[in-house]
């Protein structure tokens, strides 16, 4: 399901595109976003989804090979970061956004993410902290958000990921985006509707972008 909503920008009418993708394959919405990119739009998009299990390793990662026939399989990705865990139950934003309609300058485009994520979870009055030396949200030391971009051609992609309730098991079986914590889960520390939740996130993101 695809809806789109027309917002207004600081400089000009910009088109916000969100949409729900559902469960899919991660190398399919790889594709997808390369694909909307080549077409140089106009307007910003927003896809939520979740994706089967999978670890995918970013360009800062040194340690972990790509191996495609492993389950869950380690996939190569070109965003920031090391390697991380996506699995049904995790939350995932990417936001495919002209860097030239920003509100903000690019450089704050993660710092933005993150903040309007902790402003969305506080008001749950969760207690957790946002860390940008390894960009993330964590509670109580634990990692229950991270976050991975990318730009090219003016446009960002990939995203946020968030632990609603997923195989925290197998995401702990290594160093959650290479760092000595443990990944975590939200619902092991607020009762939440993940439908309002997304409602909530999707709204605060279109303030984010048409501020």
């Amino acid at each position: 399901m695809a809806c789109n909503v027309i917002c207004q920008s600081r400089k000009n009418m910009t088109e916000i595109r969100f949409k729900e993708l559902g469960l899919v394959e991660y190398s399919e919405t790889y594709e997808a976003m390369m694909l909307l990119i080549e077409s140089q739009p106009s307007f910003h998009s927003i896809w939520s989804l979740e994706h089967f299990p999978v670890f995918t390793i970013g360009i800062s990662e040194k340690e972990i090979t790509e191996d495609k026939l492993k389950t869950p399989p380690f996939i190569k990705t070109d965003r920031g970061g090391k390697t991380t865990f996506h699995a049904p139950g995790q939350q995932v934003f990417y936001f495919i956004l002209n860097m030239k309609k920003l509100p903000f300058p690019p450089t704050d485009l993660t710092k933005k993410i993150l903040e309007t994520t902790s402003s969305v979870l506080a008001s749950y009055d969760l207690k957790h902290n946002i860390n940008a030396h390894d960009p993330g949200i964590f509670i109580e030391k634990q990692k229950v958000a991270s976050i991975g971009m990318r730009i090219k051609k003016n446009y960002s992609y990939h995203g946020l990921s968030i632990n609603i309730e997923t195989d925290l098991d197998t995401f702990n079986s290594i160093k959650p985006c290479g760092l000595d914590v443990q990944a975590c889960n939200l619902k092991d520390y607020i009762d939440i509707s993940v439908v309002n939740l997304k409602k909530e996130l999707l709204t605060n993101f279109q303030q984010m972008l048409t501020k």
